[in-house]
């Protein structure tokens, strides 16, 4: 992978080989028996590529909305050779379609933008897409991972028709209250939408009062 020195995903990886250990673990696990992986907030693609690498076939589909990170998005999934396995659509992804703020965040650290409720200095207008109205519902997906900074309730939000329709078998989210309060989203408005269209939720991942993982599958 093309890495950015100083990025905390860049430096994790350059150091130790991975990311997030026991979330890598689970998609390669998941990966070796092969499917569909949605990845919002692919960032520079390290969960795409360790998905697309661990089965032969595998597909991912790598939503990138900030476009500091869509070039080295784009070359780590050409140096691997996954450019029929991973699509990548360079948007972002929430509860409504149209246009959207941005905040591209600090410079050296490639995973800490998200949507934004209104342009400020360092913004950008992205698009935005409904993944429910993107992704066909005949479609199996067997794992989607989100990681949004704060939007990751209204990524869940803009899957209903999938998720009614259980359409996705596993997924990872994170809630990350600061960044979810500025949004004025509640805290636990994932969990909760989640409970209501039929899933069940778990915690993966505890990061003292600042974030918590969740992992979730049709109850």
């Amino acid at each position: 992978m093309d890495l950015v020195p100083g990025d905390s995903l860049s430096d994790s990886i350059a150091f130790t080989g991975l990311y997030e250990y026991d979330l890598s673990r689970r998609v390669a696990e998941l990966g070796r028996k092969g499917g569909m992986m949605v990845d919002v907030g692919a960032n520079l693609g390290y969960f795409s590529l360790l998905w697309a690498s661990s089965r032969f076939g595998n597909k991912s589909i790598a939503i990138e909305a900030s476009p500091r990170n869509l070039d080295l998005l784009l070359r780590n999934v050409a140096l691997n050779g996954f450019d029929k396995q991973i699509q990548i659509v360079p948007c972002a992804a929430g509860r409504a379609s149209g246009n959207a703020q941005f905040s591209l965040g600090p410079e050296e650290q490639r995973g800490w933008g998200g949507l934004a409720l209104a342009p400020g200095a360092d913004c950008v207008e992205v698009k935005m897409i409904r993944l429910d109205e993107t992704i066909p519902t005949a479609s199996q997906i067997d794992l989607l991972k989100i990681d949004t900074e704060g939007a990751d309730a209204w990524v869940l939000m803009g899957c209903e028709r999938l998720l009614k329709a259980r359409a996705i078998r596993e997924i990872y989210f994170e809630e990350n209250f600061a960044r979810a309060a500025d949004l004025g989203i509640e805290p636990g408005a994932g969990r909760i939408y989640l409970q209501s269209v039929g899933y069940r939720c778990t915690v993966v991942n505890g990061m003292g009062t600042a974030n918590l993982g969740w992992r979730a599958v049709p109850a």
